[in-house]
């Protein structure tokens, strides 16, 4: 089968990956005029409906990945309109369109998260994500949302994965972990390849999984750990005794806020860094019985490519 990727970061990296070793092919749409191996790759803006058709041709299904920078008010310039043509396009084709989706729309629903739980924003962040998924599901394409935790992987970006930066890599080197919120609750956490092989089930599915039209899908994780016991698992795996963790004040991520809006996004989605934050199994799970790659094969991973 064939397949259009709309963006090209770390989770349209790992689909094209992961079509391409399952036989598949791939058109990558892409701001950047810098071709994507193994796929077919269009230069332009994913909110062209010219080009977005011609994107499209012979696809049976869109992954609609691109982002934008952590900010509300970037999400909001870039992101409904760009969603809403790649939803046109797909409705004209009669082909689904997956959309990777994050807990932010759920708010505190995010401490034990399944995918009947209503959307209850918290966050300017939030807000954005919750108006983005009632357009989905009023819109006459099929969509299927699949909501992930906070991501790991190999094509994971330093300032999408707080794990990573703070919290594995420093421990990793012997240093210190710095976490946000409780250090002792339980955290779900995705593994970007699990992300993906969600999103192609979902959409090799999207008939079933869909026929009212929308679905949101959670993707299948591995126990939840706390940071502290990732850190102390980066540090072990790498021989570098125990780990060292201190937790981020909120105010400092406050105080930092003032001048960055990364960082003032990041306190004003402390809420979810306070308490647990649990993704519960849902129909890809339970229904079609994928499994989450364990936590020791995801460490090891993150362990060797630390390494080359």
């Amino acid at each position: 089968m064939h397949f259009l990727i709309t963006g090209a970061g770390q989770i349209g990296t790992q689909l094209v990956r992961d079509l391409t070793d399952a036989g598949h092919t791939a058109t990558v749409l892409r701001r950047s005029s810098t071709p994507v191996p193994a796929a077919r790759t269009h230069s332009g803006d994913a909110a062209d409906p010219a080009l977005l058709r011609a994107a499209a041709d012979g696809a049976t299904a869109i992954f609609h990945c691109i982002h934008s920078s952590y900010d509300h008010r970037a999400w909001l310039r870039d992101l409904p309109h760009r969603e809403t043509a790649v939803m046109d396009a797909a409705a004209a084709r009669g082909i689904p369109v997956v959309f990777p989706e994050s807990v932010y729309a759920f708010g505190e629903g995010a401490r034990s998260l399944a995918e009947t739980s209503a959307p209850a924003p918290a966050s300017p962040l939030g807000q954005v994500r919750a108006r983005l998924l009632a357009a989905r599901a009023a819109h006459p394409a099929r969509t299927l949302s699949v909501v992930a935790a906070d991501l790991i992987g190999p094509t994971a970006e330093a300032q999408s994965s707080v794990f990573q930066l703070l919290v594995m890599d420093p421990a990793g080197r012997g240093r210190r972990a710095w976490v946000m919120g409780d250090p002792d609750a339980p955290r779900t956490f995705t593994y970007i390849p699990d992300l993906t092989r969600a999103m192609i089930l979902a959409a090799t599915n999207a008939e079933a999984l869909a026929g009212s039209g929308d679905a949101v899908l959670t993707v299948p994780a591995a126990p939840a750990l706390t940071q502290r016991e990732m850190a102390a698992d980066a540090a072990r795996v790498k021989d570098r005794g125990s780990a060292r963790v201190s937790r981020i004040p909120t105010w400092v991520l406050r105080t930092v806020g003032l001048g960055s809006p990364m960082v003032r996004e990041l306190a004003a989605q402390s809420y979810l860094w306070a308490r647990p934050s649990v993704l519960q199994a849902g129909v890809l799970a339970k229904r079609y019985g994928m499994e989450a790659t364990p936590w020791q094969t995801v460490l090891e991973e993150w362990a060797q490519r630390g390494e080359r």
